[in-house]
């Protein structure tokens, strides 16, 4: 479903990976490992088009999604969507999370009438786990759990073929990070979606991932599991 190969970048002289390859077939977790700086979260930002590959190229279902040599697809790349390590740099600290929502919806045109707006919202909140009261609150007011859970209610609006995870529950204590990723596992097998796990928490990728990458000298290499 997705597909990078032979992808290079560097930082000014600082060569961060090259010739990586990996896949990501659909239903699909895969773990992205290794220490922190190392390069996982650039190569989270090129699935995303917040940057470009030095070289090299990703496909989305076989077509070319960006190259070194052609721009990012916005159009199609709304089909990945990337939590970060921080829930709250997501959200506005100024707006109720209800607000949120809506200028996400009517900015994308997700729906036509504030009917389908308000149930849609109710259904995204009912796949993460989350009570509609909480659409009355500030970011400030909700914990680090609960902002994660609007974090990924967020991407879903998009209902992305891959949901990235960077680093997304390190900040989490060890029962949440397990109910959050088993959540984000449940929702999305229904729509056979996957999952790239970006983590240096070895046990937890080695526990989760049906499939395996590691960094090794700027160089990511595929993991027996």
């Amino acid at each position: 479903m997705i597909e990078g190969r032979d992808l290079n970048k560097a930082f000014g002289s600082k060569l961060i990976f090259e010739h990586a390859s990996f896949s990501v077939p659909d239903g699909q977790i895969v773990g992205v490992y290794g220490p922190s700086g190392i390069g996982k979260s650039t190569l989270a930002k090129l699935l995303c088009g917040v940057m470009k590959p030095d070289a090299g190229e990703i496909l989305l279902d076989g077509e070319l999604l960006v190259s070194a040599n052609q721009p990012y697809d916005r159009r199609r790349g709304l089909a990945i969507q990337m939590v970060y390590q921080q829930p709250y740099s997501s959200l506005d600290p100024t707006q109720k999370l209800l607000d949120g929502f809506r200028e996400l919806i009517r900015y994308h045109g997700f729906v036509k009438t504030k009917a389908e707006e308000q149930a849609l919202i109710e259904t995204l909140l009912e796949e993460v786990g989350l009570d509609t009261d909480i659409l009355a609150h500030l970011p400030r007011q909700i914990s680090g759990g609960e902002a994660q859970r609007i974090a990924i209610a967020h991407c879903l609006l998009f209902r992305p073929r891959l949901l990235i995870l960077d680093e997304a529950t390190s900040m989490l204590d060890v029962s949440t990070q397990a109910n959050v990723i088993a959540l984000v596992r449940k929702v999305m097998a229904k729509s056979k979606g996957s999952v790239l796990l970006i983590s240096h928490d070895k046990a937890l990728v080695d526990t989760l991932c049906d499939q395996i990458y590691l960094f090794d000298n700027q160089t990511l290499k595929e993991k027996d599991t």
